[in-house]
């Protein structure tokens, strides 16, 4: 009878070992490498859970992302730089691709545009789009700000630029003009950077076309047509020019400008004929153009 009990005891010793070597701690996905939450491509998933490890995928998006910091803090230098140096900058001015400006031409550098405003720094592209619509049908925009109730600075070109650009993007809208002017870009700069006019800004370009066509030419760039004296006959193909701003009038029209006054066209460009109030960009006698700015 003893020696049956000794073996009982011995073998609850025994399961006792056992089932403390069973409950050994299962180590965490964390711990051996899988950091990623969710699946990644070329990765490895942790068999202990719903974790993944993206090592390589994970180092890439660290470089790219360190790529990225180091090219906006090399443009903010750069424009800091500039900031110093900006104040005495000229109406008529080339504006360089490291954002500073020159009266001569500097053959070190690229140039991007024309200074047209010393007061809020802007310059205006030296290229353009001709025969571009505003938009391809009629549509409200949320959060634009309208006709401009004076000719005071309003600093809405860039903000109505951007709301515009995204709204149309969001909704599955055509809205050439803009997208041309936001997706602009040049030596030193990128898309967002430039812009559609407003109204009042397009009228500072206005104010100095001569001097900034000057310019222009002098670095063999396209000028700014004269469209002052734009309107012509039919079989000399003189062209009636309107250039666009982003500034809207409502959701049927907006805000041109030609023949050196101010000047409204429906947004629908859908419709024809050789009304300007049509706004049809493909009629043969009148040419709309998207001339884009930025801020310096």
């Amino acid at each position: 009878m003893r020696k049956i009990l000794l073996m009982s005891s011995a073998l609850v010793v025994g399961l006792s070992g056992v089932a403390e070597a069973a409950c050994i701690q299962t180590p965490s996905c964390s711990s051996l490498g899988y950091t990623s939450s969710s699946s990644c491509s070329g990765g490895t998933k942790c068999p202990f859970g719903n974790a993944w490890n993206c090592s390589i995928n994970d180092i890439k998006t660290e470089f790219n992302n360190k790529i990225t910091e180091l090219e906006t803090t090399i443009k903010k230098i750069q424009q800091g730089s500039n900031n110093e140096n900006k104040v005495n900058c000229k109406v008529g001015d080339i504006l360089y691709d490291d954002f500073s400006c020159n009266t001569d031409v500097v053959y070190t550098k690229e140039p991007i545009g024309v200074v047209f405003d010393v007061t809020n720094y802007l310059a205006v592209a030296l290229e353009e789009k001709e025969n571009v619509a505003w938009s391809t049908t009629a549509f409200d925009i949320p959060g634009l700000d309208l006709h401009p109730n004076d000719y005071a600075y309003d600093g809405w070109g860039k903000k109505n630029t951007r709301v515009i650009y995204e709204y149309c993007k969001a909704n599955g809208k055509s809205c050439p003009a803009v997208e041309y002017a936001y997706e602009y870009k040049t030596a030193g700069t990128s898309a967002g950077d430039w812009h559609l006019p407003s109204f009042v800004e397009f009228n500072y370009i206005s104010t100095h076309k001569s001097t900034i066509n000057d310019t222009i030419k002098k670095i063999n760039k396209k000028p700014l047509y004269d469209y002052s004296n734009s309107h012509g006959n039919h079989q000399q193909h003189v062209y009636n020019v309107y250039y666009w701003t982003s500034t809207a009038i409502d959701k049927q029209k907006a805000y041109l400008y030609g023949r050196g006054e101010e000047n409204k066209t429906s947004i629908n460009h859908t419709n024809t004929g050789d009304s300007i109030y049509d706004g049809f960009t493909g009629y043969y006698h009148y040419v709309y153009i998207a001339r884009p700015v930025i801020a310096f």
